[in-house]
């Protein structure tokens, strides 16, 4: 059984979260919350370290059905990156999936990428 599998999946109003095996984690709607670390921050650390503990070179997070964040929680990927980065250059590359149809998301990750180049990859679907 992967690690991945045994992350309680977080029961959020207007978001949908799904975990993909054997790589992939997808968040769909809009994160709204004030705190939205308390909400998520511990889902998402626990699924970094399930990736690291696994050992994958490689895990996409898929956000292109994510709508709307506020700019709080804009800080949940900015932490990823950061533990991301921390691991290079023996840790995983993660690839975010983006679409165009939400123009927060380009001048977001664009940031996110800029402070971990090398260790996180933006990928546009559309």
């Amino acid at each position: 059984m992967s690690r991945l599998e045994t992350i309680p999946i977080p029961v959020v109003e207007s978001l949908s979260v799904a975990i993909q095996l054997p790589n992939r984690l997808r968040i769909g709607g809009r994160i709204t919350h004030q705190e939205p670390g308390q909400l998520l921050g511990g889902f998402l650390k626990a699924v970094h370290d399930a990736v690291v503990g696994e050992r994958l070179a490689a895990f996409e997070l898929d956000v292109t059905e994510l709508k709307f964040v506020n700019s709080s929680s804009i800080r949940l990927f900015l932490d990823w990156a950061s533990w991301v980065k921390a691991l290079a250059p023996h840790g995983y590359k993660l690839r975010i999936l983006t679409t165009r149809k939400f123009t927060w998301q380009k001048t977001s990750f664009v940031a996110i990428t800029a402070l971990a180049a090398g260790c996180v990859e933006i990928h546009t679907v559309d």
